[in-house]
């Protein structure tokens, strides 16, 4: 059984800044918007395991009719419920493991959150209970060809997107970026992560979601699994 170090709540010391830095740099996001998109998914019910500042689980309220959004971090979630505050997402600050519920959900996702679980296999069986008959898990997390990346590859990292950043948002944005990536705070966040080579992702996703689909995001994998049972009418 894989342990990870990282402790979630290590959010609560920059939440703000962790907000703003993925309202400049969320391609995970942008991935996700694409998928319900392509796979034209919405209903009644949608759960967000790990929402962060709620970026996604504003967006899921479009497709929607209720969007339950929990994160370990209570900082993340009230950041969210004062930025991101919508009529039917409903922010919660609790551990994944206590979300129960019996009606269950359409979708279920959970965007690179899950390498912070001290049992992986634990968590992916109760995120599998929680999908619906019909409905949809898809599962985001950071993969790396080591458990944890040394602090120059982060430091690198930061400079060679350095650039980039400046031509898409403008020097006053690329350099807090730039500035947030390389901070003390930030880099010991990353330091205590601990990630699944690809290979080992699909290994142990697989063994709970036997029939899932998977993508290589480059820094991070993703899976899409939809439950074989037939859905059943909830209008």
């Amino acid at each position: 059984m894989r342990e990870a170090r990282a402790d979630p709540r290590s959010f609560d010391s920059f939440a703000g800044d962790y907000d703003r830095y993925c309202d400049l740099h969320d391609p995970l996001g942008e991935w996700l918007g694409a998928r319900l998109t392509e796979l034209a998914l919405g209903g009644a019910r949608a759960l967000d395991a790990g929402c962060g500042s709620g970026r996604h689980a504003q967006f899921l309220a479009d497709s929607y009719r209720e969007v339950v959004a929990a994160d370990l971090s209570p900082a993340l979630v009230e950041t969210a419920r004062l930025r991101r505050s919508h009529a039917r997402v409903r922010y919660e600050a609790r551990d994944l493991h206590d979300i129960a519920d019996d009606d269950g959900f359409d979708l279920v996702i959970s965007i690179a959150t899950l390498h912070h679980v001290p049992d992986l296999g634990k968590a992916l069986r109760h995120l599998r209970s929680l999908v619906r008959p019909g409905g949809t898990a898809i599962l985001v997390d950071n993969v790396s060809g080591r458990p944890t990346p040394p602090r120059w590859a982060y430091l690198t990292g930061a400079a060679y997107e350095l650039p980039r950043d400046i031509l898409r948002l403008g020097a006053r944005d690329a350099w807090w970026l730039y500035r947030f990536r390389t901070s003390r705070p930030w880099l010991a966040h990353l330091l205590s992560d601990r990630y699944l080579t690809r290979t080992g992702f699909e290994r142990r996703y697989r063994e709970v979601f036997p029939e899932a689909r998977f993508t290589d995001l480059d820094f991070a994998h993703a899976m899409i699994w939809h439950h074989p049972a037939v859905r059943r009418d909830r209008s």
